[in-house]
């Protein structure tokens, strides 16, 4: 952290603001548009009009895209179960790790609005989200290493 941590948050922060502009410019309705959609390490988006956040956080992993499901305000109003709210919530940590930037945020709402908008099969989505991964295999904000992201290392 004392290396790379400065570079690393401030990254973080930077793609989650730029995948908050993605997703709502995709019709996506990402929370707090006043502060840029967030000031830390995640976003949370409204889905309601398309559906519940439950059902598009199993939709999404099936598809390989992990987030999980939010409650947003106006939900216990609208009498949504807080385990199938209308919102979602999507962190940034672990794509910025891998060597995110600001355009492969706009990559990543693509995927996110094939399911929650078109409605896609997620099976379909899951290839292309496989695909697009395939160039991201580095682990970044740390020091180098023979060693790929995911490559478990046997101790004994």
């Amino acid at each position: 952290m004392l290396e790379f941590g400065k570079q690393y948050a401030e990254q973080v922060v930077t793609n989650a603001k730029a995948l908050g502009q993605a997703l709502h410019e995709r019709g996506i309705g990402a929370i707090a548009e006043n502060k840029e959609f967030t000031e830390s390490h995640q976003i949370v988006v409204d889905v309601s009009k398309y559906g519940l956040g439950g059902d598009m956080e199993r939709a999404l992993e099936s598809a390989n895209i992990i987030l999980n499901r939010q409650l947003i305000p106006g939900d216990i109003q609208a009498g949504r179960h807080y385990q199938n709210p209308g919102g979602l919530r999507i962190g940034t940590p672990e794509v910025t790790r891998l060597g995110m930037k600001k355009n492969e945020m706009a990559e990543i709402a693509k995927f996110i609005k094939r399911i929650v908008v078109k409605k896609e099969d997620p099976k379909k989505v899951k290839q292309d989200v496989a695909d697009f991964r395939k160039s991201f295999q580095d682990v970044h904000y740390c020091f180098k290493s023979t060693k790929k992201a995911y490559e478990y290392i046997k101790l004994r």
